[in-house]
């Protein structure tokens, strides 16, 4: 096949639920290491929460665009692993994407423009002690031959047939809107399906509104920034990721309203005019 994404840059991204507390990671990038010395590895995250392959998607998706073109994505979350789901690589205009066919790479993919799609000759990529790590084994392996300029054992498959994930689509109307959390970073923010330029025109800085999960309710100014708040209080803004966040300024948001990845939230305006300075 030998043919890579344009302006090939030799990286490696690398995106895992694998965590640091076992070798698994170091085993992947040795692996890698050995099939091409001379690619640079850069990890985006390893803390993707077990086996959620929304979350891992969405962390791939705010992280892709920033890397040179020709990266190579690789990005394993693999609940699947060694049963019937496939192994890909899917080119794009910018980047190559490796990993599972389970929707994890679907949605930074298709954003980027998929060009085309492959499935893994896994017969051509021997495993060692069984068929759980995939990582290592053969997606590893694959991403350093992509970064290379080599050709990997695999064959042309249609779009089409790629497993396809989304972020679901949050539902506005007159008063509220209904998002889904996407991911929870380390300082407890909340980040939502809610996109900056999806914002509803009723939701206006400086006003305040009501947040709902399962059995909690708060208050949180909308605001432009978390130092715009007094410590303790709940906000909204919209973070650098893009997407509208559920914050505690100097706090936990994720802690105190008891949301993870996945949980909805409601979002509803106050009093019309509502101004809370907190």
């Amino acid at each position: 096949m030998g043919e890579g994404a344009a302006g090939a840059a030799r990286v490696v991204s690398f995106l895992t639920d694998y965590g640091l507390d076992d070798p698994y990671v170091g085993e992947v990038k040795a692996r890698m290491l050995s099939v091409c010395g001379e690619i640079r590895v850069i990890d985006v995250t390893h803390s993707v929460e077990r086996q959620n392959v929304l979350h891992g998607a969405f962390l791939l998706y705010l992280s892709y665009r920033f890397f040179p073109e020709g990266t190579v994505h690789l990005a394993v979350v693999d609940p699947g692993v060694g049963t019937e789901r496939r192994c890909i690589a899917i080119r794009t205009r910018r980047y190559w994407f490796v990993g599972p066919d389970n929707g994890l790479l679907y949605p930074a993919a298709s954003e980027d423009g998929i060009l085309r799609c492959y499935e893994i000759d896994l017969d051509a990529y021997p495993r060692y002690g069984g068929e759980t790590f995939h990582g290592r084994d053969v997606f590893g392996p694959v991403a350093a031959e992509l970064a290379c300029g080599a050709s990997p054992k695999m064959r042309e498959v249609d779009p089409e047939t790629v497993q396809k994930l989304d972020f679901g689509r949050p539902v506005v109307t007159d008063r509220g809107v209904r998002v889904r959390v996407l991911h929870v970073d380390r300082f407890g923010n909340c980040i939502t399906n809610l996109r900056a330029d999806e914002l509803p025109s009723w939701m206006r800085y400086g006003d305040t509104f009501s947040v709902r999960s399962a059995g909690k309710e708060v208050r949180a100014r909308f605001a432009r920034a978390y130092g715009e708040v007094q410590p303790g209080k709940f906000l909204l803004t919209v973070g650098g990721t893009g997407f509208l966040e559920v914050s505690v300024s100097m706090g936990d948001a994720a802690r105190q309203l008891g949301v993870r990845p996945g949980s909805e939230l409601v979002v509803e305006q106050n009093e019309v005019g509502s101004v809370d300075r907190g």
